[in-house]
């Protein structure tokens, strides 16, 4: 299950409208497998993009202790978070992680497992892969989701056991 959840607020009577209209804040995708240990997510996987192939493939070559830890061999679904953007006037009060809250409180409340790949999105406005700009892009993204409670999976990779 795909899904695009967009945040709106309150404005506060700042230079971009009246008290209490309502602007975009920010916006998440995410991806929901139900029950994705009870299944074998690679051969699953022949109708889903690159993103969910890397994933598996990482799940069950380099982290295959990671399902069971969270106890998704008794069921429980995984989420893979694609990605988070919050409007940079916004940037600094953690909503990004308020956001996250939010889902797994939710339409996520059966996710034993949040997977995500900290490394900032491909865009013509972000640093070029490689550069230092990017690598302290990347490294300020780990803490930022490691301070809510992410830890190293491998490669780029961050998990939460979320049950």
């Amino acid at each position: 299950m795909d899904w695009t959840v967009s945040v709106r607020g309150a404005a506060s009577g700042d230079k971009d409208g009246a008290d209490g209209d309502d602007v975009h804040v920010g916006e998440a995708n995410f991806r929901i497998i139900p029950d994705a240990g009870t299944i074998h997510l690679l051969d699953s996987m022949d109708v889903v993009d690159q993103e969910m192939m890397l994933l598996a493939e990482m799940l069950f070559h380099e982290r295959p202790d990671l399902m069971h830890s969270a106890g998704m061999d008794l069921g429980g679904d995984l989420l893979l978070l694609s990605s988070m953007t919050v409007e940079p006037k916004f940037r600094g009060n953690r909503i990004g992680h308020t956001i996250l809250k939010a889902i797994l409180g939710t339409v996520a409340r059966n996710t034993a497992l949040v997977m995500l790949e900290a490394v900032p999105p491909l865009a013509e406005e972000t640093p070029e892969e490689g550069s230092p700009e990017h690598v302290a892009a990347t490294a300020a993204l780990r803490r930022y989701w490691m301070d809510f409670g992410f830890e190293e999976a491998a490669g780029d990779y961050l998990y939460l056991e979320a049950a």
